[in-house]
């Protein structure tokens, strides 16, 4: 069912449809989860779960359901959510991920971790810090939220001075990519014509272009050198980041800049192969769309914000 509009948040209702029609997710919170009103390290899990209930209780006669108690304990746990103010669902989103990720990770307490290093590790050799990186997360990372969002990406520096290549690898939970540096580069390396159309309204790009936009290699120089441990000194350097391998679900993040100034389509296909853009490329590479959040209206503060979902039974 629906969920009702409490004032501005219409961008909580968005996200939270999005997620609702997520259906793993929902399937673990509905079937799996175990609920305990008194448990205070649950918060978010606990109230999202009785959100799903509503939305999915199958002999309801009720068109929507109000999402009042479950904005009530978002705002206690974080007051950047608090109120009746617009707010943005990508901030919203990064913020649940994280949370339920910590509310439902069965991973060791971090006091009993091992974070330091293994001497032994090769920071220069791919393969060591990879298998590091691995077994690293295997041991932090335990939840339905890392099984379905959480990827790792590599990052390579390379010291211009003595040619040296450090690696690296970084979880992230979703993809976003800036909309206005994304069509520059596209210019810049002859992929579009015009950074504008003839009606002065910037170029049109493709989800596509913005994978290619995401392998660049950048030349970090002036005030951007890196540090290098075998220079002991910072130099220019070449830095890449590069997918190393993809989530079951991935999120991808369309950013327009501060009050989503920057207007200009983008074109997505429904079925997304991303076999050119990953390293590992054993794994998942192939994606259906299922759920979109888009904005309506001439501005951040103005517009209306809405989700468009595939329903996950039928």
């Amino acid at each position: 069912i629906g969920l009702a509009n409490i004032g501005a948040n219409c961008y909580m209702n968005a996200t939270l449809q999005c997620l609702s029609n997520t259906d793993k997710l929902s399937n673990y919170f509905l079937n799996e989860f175990q609920y305990n009103k008194y448990d205070d390290t649950k918060k978010i899990s606990n109230k999202y779960y009785k959100l799903l209930r509503h939305l999915w209780d199958k002999y309801t006669d009720k068109k929507y359901y109000s999402p009042k108690r479950f904005k009530k304990v978002l705002s206690e746990v974080n007051p950047l959510f608090s109120g009746l103010n617009a707010n943005d669902s990508k901030d919203l989103l990064n913020f649940l991920l994280e949370t339920l990720h910590r509310e439902l990770n069965k991973a060791l307490k971090e006091k009993e971790k091992d974070n330091n290093i293994d001497n032994n590790i090769n920071q220069f050799n791919e393969e060591d810090i990879k298998q590091y990186f691995f077994k690293d997360f295997a041991k932090k990372y335990k939840s339905i939220i890392s099984d379905l969002f959480y990827f790792p990406s590599e990052i390579k520096s390379k010291c211009c001075n003595c040619q040296y290549i450090k690696y690296n690898f970084q979880v992230n939970p979703f993809l976003e990519f800036p909309l206005e540096k994304v069509n520059k580069f596209l210019y810049k390396n002859g992929k579009i014509a015009s950074l504008k159309n003839m009606d002065g309204s910037n170029s049109d790009i493709n989800l596509y272009d913005c994978f290619e936009y995401n392998q660049k290699v950048d030349l970090m120089n002036g005030e951007n050198q890196i540090y290098c441990i075998l220079c002991n000194n910072c130099y220019d350097s070449y830095y890449s980041t590069t997918l190393y391998l993809l989530p079951e679900i991935l999120v991808i993040n369309l950013n327009r800049g501060r009050n989503a100034i920057y207007q200009c389509n983008v074109n997505f296909p429904e079925e997304l192969d991303l076999t050119n853009y990953v390293i590992n490329k054993g794994f998942n590479t192939q994606y259906e769309l299922y759920a979109v959040i888009c904005q309506i209206g001439p501005g951040f503060i103005s517009g209306h914000i809405v989700a468009y979902c595939r329903h996950r039974i039928d």
